[in-house]
């Protein structure tokens, strides 16, 4: 190919290769949305399998208990997170820019899901045949729980709290998260 040719040909090309990520790119958008979409609702039916063996119209599993609490351990914290550095506001998507503007927060919310994830996992090895006693609220176990509960460390208080505590926690967490950090539909 002689110089002339090259010379009319590598601009095209070059531009060819800024031009052709954007298709692939919102591709990428897509999937990253998806995968936002697949990782929120398996928490969310994770927690329902929960929340029926705590109210019991789901036999007590510790292998199912644990399982559900692991996946939702396993999607929280640093790995929510991740999902939404980039860019919060894609297509299809319900996330807020304010999750970039108080990213911090976010982050702690995700930890905090995480945190209380954790516990629910441990409590279903300790338990392995029944929902026990202990592993149930008890009067006053109120602490860091509805609109106007004390805002408690879960790191430090996570030792002292029954599942269900934890598991009421978990679930505040996540209403806190997605008030303030998802978009109202219009």
């Amino acid at each position: 190919m002689s110089f002339k040719v090259y010379a009319v040909f590598a601009p095209a090309i070059a531009l060819a290769g800024i031009v052709a990520p954007i298709p692939n790119q919102a591709q990428a958008n897509e999937k990253t949305v998806i995968a936002r979409q697949l990782d929120m609702k398996s928490m969310a039916e994770a927690a329902k399998l929960i929340d029926g063996m705590f109210k019991g119209s789901t036999s007590y599993d510790s292998g199912l208990f644990k399982a559900a609490a692991e996946s939702i351990h396993k999607r929280s914290g640093r790995a929510l997170v991740a999902h939404f550095e980039d860019n919060p506001v894609l297509a299809g998507s319900a996330a807020s820019s304010t999750i970039m503007t108080e990213s911090a927060v976010f982050a702690a919310l995700a930890n905090d899901l995480r945190v209380y994830a954790n516990s629910l996992s441990a409590s279903a090895e300790r338990h392995p045949d029944e929902l026990t006693p202990d592993m149930r609220m008890k009067a006053g176990d109120v602490k860091g729980l509805g609109p106007f509960g004390k805002k408690v460390d879960p790191a430090k208080e996570i030792l002292t709290m029954s599942a269900e505590h934890a598991f009421h926690m978990m679930l505040q967490t996540c209403t806190s998260c997605h008030t303030r950090f998802r978009q109202k539909p219009n």
